[in-house]
């Protein structure tokens, strides 16, 4: 892989088969590997772009984003979502809503996007 051309490594790098512990794998075995999955390269925007469509057009294509640091950052507001979410039943089974009861929801430490991205992908999944 490291003596293919940087515009093919790039390619293959970007392939929608290879996920972000993939990809976080490859760019731990050397530096050229590592060089080719930059935080704020084509690879880790791809990744982005391929998990989370509906979220790029919150972004400039002139903007100098961390795709990687976006992408982290996404995924635990996912993860914090659907923990949140989990809780609902349990906390307002009753009629009464407390009035701090969506207060986790408003400290969380994320943009609001990616937490109603994540809100509209669990209303989406099958079954629900």
């Amino acid at each position: 892989l490291t003596d293919l051309p940087g515009e093919l490594l790039e390619l293959i790098l970007c392939c929608n088969v290879l996920g972000a512990a993939d990809i976080g794998r490859v760019s731990c075995t050397c530096r050229r590997l590592r060089e080719a999955c930059q935080p704020r390269g084509k690879v880790w925007r791809e990744r982005f772009r391929l998990r989370w469509p509906s979220l790029l057009k919150y972004y400039s294509h002139t903007d100098g984003v961390s795709w990687l640091e976006e992408y982290k950052a996404r995924h635990n507001a996912g993860l914090e979502a659907q923990r949140i979410v989990a809780s609902f039943s349990k906390r307002f089974f009753s009629e009464h809503v407390p009035c701090d009861g969506f207060s986790d929801i408003e400290t969380l430490g994320c943009p609001s996007h990616f937490f109603e991205d994540e809100l509209m992908c669990i209303l989406n999944m099958e079954g629900r």
